[in-house]
């Protein structure tokens, strides 16, 4: 195996010994088999079909804007590539490596890579203003719960909310002005090259120049569409609904009662914030702790562990599993490079 194959799992490698770190520092370890054995299946299989849900619904993004801004394409390609998406999402730091693999697989679909470059960047900046929206009335209705506990919490996640706000206003501001954002994105480019990170700047000149042709392109084929707008922002709400869900129906498996679902979802956002700027693969690390902090609140002391096993599990090890899969069966044979 190359080097990013060793690279890949190594963080996966990492993550697991992290739970089982965790794991031994929780002094109910001894009660594992016990929490387990009173988990209910039905909720279980309700916690995993969201995420299954929360697939289908990137899969239709993908689908829709295809149809809207080229041609049709059916379902099981788009499936493909939202699964795609989801595994070099989940192995790469910062969710670095899923577009530029689904570029490469439209492509292979017979997609220029204008129109799927285009695609991504609209369904990219739509996750990020509805999860924004999210965040209003969590920290609107939650805030002082989350203080009560922990005022450095709080800033961490409310500095995330900056920080994805603030990039949405910034990316929509400069879309109106295509020549500014080539001014910037050149100016740090020659920042970059003057300090030796890049050294082939002509390479990375020619390549930005197609990267902010095509985020223009992107931003000037949904300006005004209100109907194309309403139904992605739709489909991106159902989506973020089913992945906040998720603990709220691991908490319900334990036959555990008292919490809405919505306080698990709010909670979950602050959560998602919290961690979702942390330079690892998955956020490991920062997730399993994150877990910890907002969700002991809920889950007694004797079940959190479990509890943050199966949400793990869910919500991560599964895109790596079955995305794995996709890669694999599609004939890019093992953990492929993301890059290729």
């Amino acid at each position: 195996m190359n080097k990013k194959k060793y690279v890949n799992l190594a963080y996966i490698a990492i993550n697991i010994i992290i739970i089982v770190v965790i794991g031994f520092l929780d002094p109910h370890i001894k009660d594992i088999g016990w929490a387990f054995y009173q988990l209910r299946l039905f909720w279980v299989i309700l916690a995993a079909l969201c995420m299954v849900l929360f697939w289908i619904m990137d899969a239709l993004i993908i689908k829709y804007l295809l149809t809207s801004i080229y041609r049709p394409e059916n379902f099981k390609k788009s499936m493909i590539v939202a699964l795609v998406g989801q595994y070099y999402n989940a192995v790469t730091p910062f969710a670095s490596g899923g577009q530029p693999v689904q570029i490469y697989y439209m492509s292979r679909f017979g997609i220029p890579a204008g129109y799927s470059s285009s695609v991504l960047i609209i369904k990219f900046l739509m996750y990020q203003i509805i999860l924004s929206i999210f965040c209003i009335p969590a920290l609107l209705l939650k805030s002082r719960f989350i203080i009560s506990y922990s005022l450095v919490v709080f800033l961490i996640s409310l500095v995330g909310f900056i920080i994805n706000a603030g990039a949405v206003f910034l990316i929509y501001s400069l879309s109106f002005n295509h020549a500014l954002i080539k001014k910037i994105v050149f100016k740090v480019l020659n920042f970059l090259h003057r300090i030796r990170i890049i050294k082939d700047i002509g390479k990375f000149r020619t390549r930005l120049e197609t990267a902010t042709a095509d985020f223009h392109r992107s931003i000037c084929l949904v300006r005004g569409n209100i109907k194309d707008i309403c139904i992605t922002a739709i489909i991106t709400t159902l989506q973020l609904i089913f992945y906040f869900s998720v603990t709220y129906f691991i908490y319900r498996a334990f036959d555990l009662k008292g919490a809405e679902w919505w306080d698990m979802v709010f909670i979950q956002t602050f959560l998602y914030l919290a961690v979702c700027y942390f330079p690892t693969p998955g956020a490991t690390g920062a997730s399993e702790g994150g877990f910890y902090l907002f969700f002991s609140w809920f889950f007694p002391e004797s079940l959190i562990f479990v509890s943050m096993i199966i949400w793990r599990f869910i919500t991560f090890y599964l895109n790596i599993l079955v995305g794995g899969l996709v890669v694999v069966s599609h004939g890019i044979h093992g953990l492929a490079e993301p890059d290729r």
